[in-house]
C-alpha cells in the first residue's frame, strides 16, 4: 500500500449559520456548529477514510481541542506527528442564507512552529512516503526546504489568494496543484473571461513544470489539465449543507485517484459532491466504496 504524508494545518472549525439573510453590522439569529478542520487535516482525514495509509505532520495545542483531534484520528486510522504549541489553531466562518461562506478568519499563527527544523526531525518519515501533500499555511522557508529536500510526487493546495503567491518559485517541483479561480488568476496573471482562459492558465502552469493542474470554479464546475489532455466539467447540482472543506475533499479525491490509477477529475468532483452534503468539513460517512459508487452514479 502506498503511503502519504501530509504537512499542514489542523484547526477547530466554528461555523455560524443565519436563519435568514444576513444583516451586516447587526445581530443575526442563527445557530453554530463546531468540527475538526484545517486544510492539511481535512485532506488527511479524507485520504484516511478512503483507506490510504496517511500520516499528518501538524501543530496542536496543549488543550482539549488537541485531545479531540487525537481521538478522532485514532478512530479513522489517521497517524499524527505533532509539533506542540500552547493552543490549537482555530477557524471561524460565517455563512449566508445559502450556506455559502460569507467571511472567515483563520487564527493559525501557531503554524510558524512547523519550521524546517521540525521537518528535518521527521526526515525518515517523509522519505518513506510515496506521496507528499502540503498546504500553503507553511512558511516560505519551510516550503523551500521541503521542495529541495524531498523528491516524491508533491501535491499542493493553494488555500487562499493571500498565500498562493508563496508557491510561485516552486512550480517546477509541484506534481499536482489545486487552485480556485481567484488563486489561479493571481498566480498566472491571466483574467478569466471565457473558457479558453482556463486553457491559458493551465498551459502556463504546465510550462512552469507542474504536471497536473486542478482549477475549481464553485458552482460552475472544475477544470483539469496535464501534458496529455485538458477537461472541463460542469458542477453537479447538490443541496449544499456546508461549502467549507469541499475544496479539500476535491483535492483528496484527486490524490486518491492518482494513487489508484483512476480518473482524477471524476474522483475529485465525486468527493466534493459528498462533502457538500455534510455540515462537517469532511463527509462523515466517507469510504472508498461510497466514493466509487458516487462516481458511477453521477456518471463522472
Amino acid at each position: 500500500m502506498k503511503k502519504v504524508v501530509v504537512i499542514g494545518g489542523t484547526n477547530i472549525d466554528i461555523f455560524a449559520y443565519p436563519h435568514q439573510k444576513i444583516v451586516m453590522r447587526d445581530s443575526n439569529p442563527g445557530y453554530i456548529s463546531t468540527s475538526l478542520g484545517g486544510v492539511g487535516r481535512n485532506i488527511s482525514e479524507n485520504l484516511a477514510r478512503l483507506g490510504i495509509d496517511t500520516t499528518l505532520i501538524t501543530v496542536l495545542g496543549k488543550d482539549e481541542a488537541a485531545n479531540w483531534v487525537k481521538t478522532e484520528s485514532e478512530i479513522i486510522h489517521l497517524k499524527l506527528s505533532v509539533i506542540d504549541v500552547e493552543t490549537t489553531p482555530s477557524y471561524i466562518a460565517i455563512f449566508d442564507e445559502f450556506k455559502e461562506d460569507l467571511v472567515s478568519i483563520a487564527a493559525m499563527d501557531q503554524l510558524a512552529a512547523l519550521d524546517k527544523e521540525e521537518i528535518m526531525k521527521r526526515k525518515n518519515l517523509i522519505e518513506n512516503a510515496d506521496v507528499l501533500v502540503m498546504d500553503t499555511n507553511l512558511s516560505h522557508e519551510t516550503m523551500d526546504f521541503v521542495f529541495n529536500q524531498f523528491k516524491q510526487m508533491i501535491f499542493v493546495d493553494a488555500i487562499s489568494s493571500q498565500k498562493v503567491i508563496k508557491i510561485k518559485p516552486f512550480l517546477s517541483k509541484i506534481y499536482g496543484l489545486k487552485l480556485n479561480l481567484i488563486e489561479a488568476e493571481l498566480l498566472t496573471g491571466i483574467t478569466y473571461e471565457k473558457m479558453d482562459d482556463l486553457n491559458k492558465m493551465g498551459d502556463m502552469l504546465l510550462e512552469r513544470g507542474v504536471k497536473e493542474v486542478f482549477i475549481t470554479l464553485g458552482d460552475q464546475g472544475a477544470y483539469y489539465t496535464n501534458l496529455r489532455e485538458a477537461v472541463f466539467r460542469n458542477a453537479i447540482p447538490v443541496k449544499i449543507k456546508n461549502s467549507i472543506g469541499a475544496g479539500d475533499a476535491f483535492f483528496a479525491g484527486a490524490i486518491y485517484a492518482n494513487i489508484n490509477n483512476l480518473n482524477p477529475l471524476s474522483f475529485a468532483m465525486g468527493n466534493a459532491v459528498l462533502n457538500l452534503s455534510d455540515e462537517k468539513a469532511v463527509y462523515s460517512k466517507l469510504t472508498k466504496d461510497i466514493l466509487e459508487r458516487t462516481v458511477r452514479e453521477l456518471n463522472l
